[in-house]
């Protein structure tokens, strides 16, 4: 019997807003997204299966994606204190994830980023 070790990490997401479409999908589904495709990166990394709790202060919702969104996302270690891991994510308008930018572990918290133009 295989005993697989399963690694939680908590996500603090903030993203940058866009002007929204109106056949697009939410935010919401962006974000899941997002989150779905860190999660994977880094379970591949660790080399064990991860599961994530969003943190309830992130912004997401019922708005519409516009062509291009910006998620930031900073992962934490299980207990919370340590961030393990920094991306920021681009999606599309139907919530497929475009690209996964991985962010130095000593930049700026993801609420931050999403507020300043680099």
């Amino acid at each position: 019997m295989n005993k697989r070790n399963m690694m939680k990490v908590g996500l603090v997401v903030a993203m940058a807003a866009v002007p929204f479409h109106a056949n697009a999908v939410s935010r919401e589904a962006g974000l899941k997204a997002c989150a779905d495709a860190m999660v994977n990166n880094l379970a591949e990394e660790q080399g064990a299966p991860m599961v994530y709790n969003l943190d309830p202060e992130s912004e997401s919702g019922a708005r519409k994606l516009g062509r291009r969104e910006v998620f930031h996302l900073d992962a934490f270690s299980p207990e919370g204190n340590e961030i393990v891991a920094r991306m920021d994510c681009v999606v599309n308008k139907q919530a497929e994830v475009t690209r996964l930018i991985p962010v130095p572990l000593d930049a700026e918290d993801a609420r931050i980023r999403a507020t300043t133009f680099n």
